[in-house]
């Protein structure tokens, strides 16, 4: 997705859209109008005794389908509001988020609580625009039960400045009917994938539909699979370590194996910039495709169980190089900041921890097609009616978090200006706008850049 933000739009999006926090609010927590919140010996936060003042909290996220913000009324805001009365919880999902909070935030207002990747927390945190959430980590106890990289993902300068929302480990979605007719099995190796891909190019199938028209941080999911399936988790790690660059046989390596695939045709028959992502994934579900790039989110939050008519599955993205694994590749998947100049920064955290605190609570919302929260949560907390498609990807996702070989997901752990260079020019590597030499000349530039102001690997 584009970063860059055009003067008429924002102007226009910052009058239209514009909720929740005045320019005059406190910045300390401390200052608040909302008492400090204790918790309780259950792990959720006691009942607190309104004081009588109407008191709003403003979320605003990405779009996303009635029947998912009904989740979050469900098993988030409704209980919240039931144990404060005289608070309202007020959910929005818009489009162009990212570009629309930015606006907002950088004119002194915006929302209480907005959804972010955890790549843009250094920049909204070095303007002042984040509350620091360290105070609540000890005070919720978060480090004893939420995952540690997660957490390290919402760091910025060694504190936490966001909380981590929702994990997820990437995947290969394929459909099984489709490799049946073509008479093959599920690929671990590169050349089981090649030979898949060859022989439905031969069968009028597209191998991999994917489409990232107008939303080009949709590119990482390719990059992201070649790098950990060909340079793999440790390269991975070294390079956002600044251990080795972007010249690094391995690293240079996956990006032009990618590139020599995108030329065989194979994602999307060289397409995709001229597509949706929605169209892509109606491509798949109507068995144009064998493969789509998408993992777990897919087929927890974004497809309805019952949607595809055929058998399909989920796994490891397969070895790209001879040695390498078949691998998938873990991220803090959304985050959630909430804004310096919120009036209620007890208030807005205590939403969240009482929902992330009730493992069953958490479940059951995963259940109904939420995003898998960055915690634990014991196959027993889940209903036994839970649809069969979310339970099959819950196995599918613990199974690749838990591999011995894991990657790094760019939206969750890449410094923003390497993944935002990454995401606005790969297209022009893929269409011969600019050669693959230059890219990780200008990539690497980038990476040293973030390494310079202060990031430093989550990993």
């Amino acid at each position: 997705m584009k970063k860059w933000i055009r003067v008429l739009l924002t102007a226009m999006l910052t009058v239209s859209l514009a909720v929740g926090c005045g320019a005059q609010a406190e910045n300390n927590a401390e200052k608040q109008d909302s008492p400090q919140v204790q918790t309780g010996q259950d792990g959720q936060s006691p009942n607190v005794q309104s004081d009588g003042e109407k008191k709003e909290i403003n979320i605003t996220w990405t779009n996303i389908k009635e029947s998912q913000q009904q989740v979050w009324q469900d098993y988030v805001i409704k209980p919240f509001q039931e144990k404060h009365p005289d608070v309202t919880v007020n959910f929005q999902g818009i489009p162009d988020l990212q570009n629309t909070i930015r606006v907002q935030i950088g004119a002194g207002a915006g929302p209480d609580m907005f959804y972010m990747d955890s790549i843009d927390i250094p920049d909204f945190a070095s303007t002042g625009h984040l509350l620091n959430i360290e105070p609540y980590r000890e005070q919720y106890g978060m480090d004893d039960f939420m995952f540690d990289w997660a957490i390290d993902s919402t760091e910025y300068k060694g504190e936490m400045y966001a909380l981590p929302h929702s994990v997820e480990a990437t995947a290969m979605t394929y459909n099984k009917t489709l490799l049946d007719q073509l008479g093959k099995e599920v690929p671990k190796t590169r050349q089981d994938f090649v030979d898949i891909c060859d022989t439905a190019l031969s069968a009028g199938l597209i191998p991999i539909s994917f489409g990232y028209s107008g939303e080009n941080i949709l590119l990482t999911w390719p990059y992201e699979h070649y790098i950990t399936c060909y340079a793999g988790g440790e390269k991975t790690a070294q390079l956002l370590k600044g251990e080795i660059g972007f010249d690094d046989p391995d690293i240079k390596g996956a990006f032009a194996l990618l590139k020599a695939d995108w030329d065989a045709g194979y994602i999307n028959d060289k397409k995709s910039g001229a597509i949706k992502n929605d169209e892509a994934r109606t491509l798949f579900t109507n068995q144009k495709a064998v493969f789509n790039f998408e993992g777990p989110w897919l087929t927890l939050v974004d497809t309805p169980p019952g949607t595809w008519e055929f058998e399909w599955g989920q796994c490891a993205w397969p070895s790209m190089k001879d040695g390498m694994p078949a691998a998938s590749a873990i991220t803090l998947g959304e985050a959630i900041g909430i804004n310096a100049d919120t009036k209620y920064p007890d208030l807005c955290v205590e939403l969240m921890m009482d929902f992330y605190m009730n493992e069953e609570r958490c479940a059951q919302a995963v259940a109904a097609g939420f995003s898998t929260p960055a915690r634990s949560i014991d196959a027993s907390n889940y209903p036994e009616d839970m649809p069969e498609q979310i339970r099959k990807t819950l196995d599918v996702q613990d199974q690749n978090m838990n591999a011995e070989s894991v990657g790094y997901a760019p939206w969750g752990f890449y410094p923003s200006k390497t993944a935002w260079f990454l995401n606005d020019n790969l297209d022009k590597v893929f269409y011969d706008q600019m050669d693959l030499d230059t890219f990780l000349i200008k990539a690497q530039e980038c990476l040293e850049q973030d390494l310079a102001d202060g990031y430093v690997f989550a990993g």
